[in-house]
């Protein structure tokens, strides 16, 4: 299959991809400016507020890249190989970080081995410019990391909700308005 042809047949999904991730980093992004106390105040949440946006954004990266023009392939590779280079320093460094404040290592671990994938990718488009085998391997890494991100996200935000429904609680009663018999 040449090179123009496997792009092309790549193209609509890399747009949803790109798209999915964009959009959900928008979403991240409102769901952390609603509740920003409780998301800075505990380091865990802090911590997987940066991931998901750091997430969702490479996913972006990733979609960008993988949208370039077939005549442009060995940049492509050469891109996705930076990409991989900077996710392993973003990876260690973000281990030491997560070490200290207690992250679920398998979490922590599937996302090391995701982070890697445009790395391979590269090195394969490198080798092998009219392999699909690049295209395959962050489309499923792609997809993967949209639901593990995701993931992310939803405890998140729920950690947000459930925390500035606490401080709500706590506040004390002379701040708040009277309540009626009923509770309410």
């Amino acid at each position: 299959m040449s090179e123009q042809l496997v792009v092309q047949e790549w193209q609509p999904f890399f747009i949803t991809l790109g798209g999915a991730g964009a959009a959900l980093t928008g979403l991240v992004f409102v769901a952390m400016s609603l509740h920003p106390e409780a998301i800075l105040s505990h380091s865990l949440m802090r911590r997987r507020a940066f991931v998901a946006l750091a997430g969702f954004l490479t996913g972006v990266a990733w979609s960008l890249i993988m949208l370039l023009p077939a005549r442009v392939a060995l940049a492509r590779s050469f891109l996705l190989i930076v990409l991989g280079g900077v996710g392993i320093v973003f990876l260690v460094y973000q281990q030491i970080r997560i070490r200290k404040i207690g992250l679920n290592v398998a979490r922590s671990v599937f996302g090391d081995i995701l982070i890697l994938t445009p790395l391979l990718a590269g090195v394969v488009g490198l080798l092998q410019p009219a392999s699909e085998f690049p295209f395959l391997l962050l489309a499923i890494a792609g997809c993967v990391g949209l639901f593990v991100l995701f993931s992310q996200s939803w405890t998140l935000v729920m950690h947000s909700v459930a925390s500035a429904r606490d401080a709500q609680r706590r506040e004390p009663q002379g701040s708040a308005a009277p309540r009626n018999a009923e509770g309410g």
